[in-house]
């Protein structure tokens, strides 16, 4: 079945839900009954529930009840951020929050890139029992190159900037590259978004600079929840081990490459539904 056959089979559901203070967007799709699955977007610029996860959603929900929330500062969430605390920190209370209000408990997290992070950071600073993490693409914080903290900071507004910074995330060449890049651009020109990005690479002035010590991966010793994490081969953004960074701390996480740039959610798909299903499938039979 095709992702146009698939996207007029699945019905899937836009809201927005108030809770503890912040109004959050997010895409619902599947069956209630069936275990629930929370998709977490990338943090590149214009990333939402629907331009990283639009792809798989639909194919995901054949089999999972899916929740695909936008992140405080992205998509049709509210466009707010937080300069005394960690990124993930603020985001993390937003999950809890949204995933409390809509009476789900101990869902799979699957990330892409820094939603990837956040799944890993979710099971050490959530407070809420997960049945499994998997990130695509996100080792929690450390293991960045020297492209990705050259490349992905920064965009000057324009379409064809965008392009550049899309580039790292999926292959030039891919029929729906340009799909993706106008999807992205959508969101990444709404009021607030850019500001709400820009903001987490503010320099301060040199007296008022702090080291910041954080152990990572550190914290994660101990837990035993089931853990994926996928990598691909040809991306330029992290150093090719830091999966293995991860396991060392994590003994039991499995890791899977593909053959493909940073985010293969967005042009192999089916591959990556193929590959989550195995997992959450295997975790839920356990």
């Amino acid at each position: 079945m095709t992702e146009a056959e698939l996207l007029t089979t699945v019905e899937c559901h836009e809201r927005g839900v108030r809770s503890a203070g912040v109004t959050t967007r997010f895409l619902e799709a599947g069956s209630p009954e069936a275990p629930t699955v929370v998709l977490l977007h990338d943090g590149a610029w214009g990333g939402s529930s629907d331009v990283t996860w639009g792809a798989c959603l639909p194919m995901l929900a054949q089999r999972f009840h899916v929740i695909a929330p936008d992140f405080l500062g992205y998509g049709g969430s509210d466009k707010a951020t937080y300069f005394d605390r960690s990124s993930y920190a603020p985001r993390i209370a937003q999950l809890e929050s949204l995933l409390e209000t809509l009476l789900i408990s101990e869902p799979h997290l699957v990330g892409s890139s820094y939603g990837g992070s956040v799944a890993l950071r979710m099971l050490v600073e959530s407070t809420m029992p997960l049945r499994s993490a998997t990130s695509i693409g996100g080792s929690g914080g450390p293991w960045k190159t020297e492209v990705m903290l050259r490349e992905l900071g920064r965009w000057d507004g324009t379409r064809g900037d965008l392009t550049r910074v899309l580039a790292f995330l999926m292959d030039e060449s891919h029929p729906d590259f340009e799909k993706q890049l106008s999807l992205r651009e959508r969101w990444a020109t709404v009021p607030g978004h850019y500001r709400s990005v820009a903001s987490a690479t503010l320099a301060l002035p040199e007296p008022l600079r702090r080291a910041v010590e954080d152990p990572w991966p550190a914290p994660l010793a101990g837990v035993g929840t089931p853990t994926l994490l996928v990598a691909g081969s040809q991306d330029e953004l992290f150093e090719p081990e830091w999966p293995e960074h991860v396991q060392a701390v994590v003994p039991h996480a499995e890791i899977v490459r593909m053959d493909t740039r940073h985010s293969p959610n967005l042009d192999h798909p089916a591959e990556v539904v193929d590959l989550l299903t195995q997992f959450l499938e295997a975790v839920d039979s356990a």
